[in-house]
């Protein structure tokens, strides 16, 4: 018995969210209150019973978000698969040299905890490419998990010298992305655009580039306008 019981503190310890207990003051009140209760459910209660509420919350949660989301007509209801990106209408006239370095990932909807696995299957699987651009003007809302999901995406491609590149946030995925540091932190607030089309000059003109690696290093030489 006393052998079991160092094995589980052990493990208790290894399983402990301590990203999600640093970050529980800035992420939105519904996710922290989820945690919260499906902690002290796991103490005091049974950890089958505190995952099955936590669960049932998070998905009632979620569709009431998305319900009103729909009510403000504000958004699309889901985040497209990772099948290969069918292009925007203002990416049409975009250089084939640019389209050759870059992978353009659409956000059709709220990024949210089921997103998050499909992120990830995306970043191993992505080609090689210079520069990932994330368009995020369709994302109306960005829940804790999907905050995660875009940081452990943006610190695998960076790993692999690619530059990110965000463009169209809106309020609350840019709050949010702001409050657990991912940016300007990880992605600096020159590589944030309002809009595509200025991301795009960017790259064009090589200040995309400017003042973190030299354009060359990419093979970016010859991309200008």
């Amino acid at each position: 018995m006393p052998v079991l019981a160092g094995i589980l503190i052990t493990v208790g310890i290894g399983i402990i969210d301590y990203k999600g207990l640093k970050h529980i003051l800035h992420v939105p009140k519904s996710d922290a209150a989820v945690m919260l209760i499906v902690l002290i459910m796991t103490v005091f209660v049974d950890l089958l019973q505190a995952v099955a509420v936590g669960m049932v919350l998070a998905s009632v949660l979620f569709m009431k978000k998305m319900s009103d989301i729909v009510e403000d007509k504000s958004s699309i209801s889901s985040v497209d698969e990772f099948s290969r990106e069918v292009p925007w209408i203002d990416e049409t006239e975009v250089s084939e040299d640019i389209l050759n370095k870059v992978y353009i990932k659409h956000f059709d909807g709220p990024i949210f905890f089921g997103f998050a696995s499909k992120f990830q299957e995306m970043t191993r699987a992505l080609p090689a490419v210079d520069v990932v651009i994330m368009r995020m003007k369709k994302v109306p809302y960005i829940d804790q998990s999907g905050m995660y999901a875009i940081e452990d995406a943006v610190m695998a491609l960076q790993d692999k010298n690619v530059l990110v590149l965000i463009t169209g946030m809106q309020k609350q995925p840019e709050d949010m992305l702001r409050r657990i540091g991912l940016a300007p932190d990880m992605v600096a607030d020159q590589y944030l655009y309002k809009d595509f089309s200025s991301c795009v000059q960017a790259l064009e003109s090589g200040e995309a580039f400017k003042g973190v690696v030299k354009k060359e290093d990419f093979g970016w030489a010859h991309i200008t306008r």
